[in-house]
């Protein structure tokens, strides 16, 4: 079964001080793959708009995809700097 997002409800975590760890490394990553999105979405190429009228894909799900292709694929040329957008500089 296909996935597409960070299924923390398969982590069956028992200690709190982990579980609150972890909640903040997924939001950080969340914002990070948000942002990677917004600006894919507004500088680089437009999420294409279905006939109904809804966006092909979130922009979560589009900054994700992104950052995925940068970290995993060493010949992916990278349109601009994900790394500058988690830095917030």
């Amino acid at each position: 079964m296909k996935s597409s997002g960070f299924n923390i409800e398969d982590t069956h975590l028992t200690h709190l001080d982990r579980f609150e760890r972890l909640f903040a490394v997924m939001i950080i990553a969340f914002a990070w793959a948000y942002l990677v999105g917004i600006y894919k979405n507004l500088m680089i190429k437009p999420i294409r708009i279905l006939k109904h009228g809804r966006k092909a894909k979130s922009i979560f799900k589009y900054g994700l995809e992104e950052i995925a292709n940068v970290l995993l694929n060493p010949w992916y040329k990278e349109r601009f700097d994900i790394f500058k957008i988690l830095s917030c500089t």
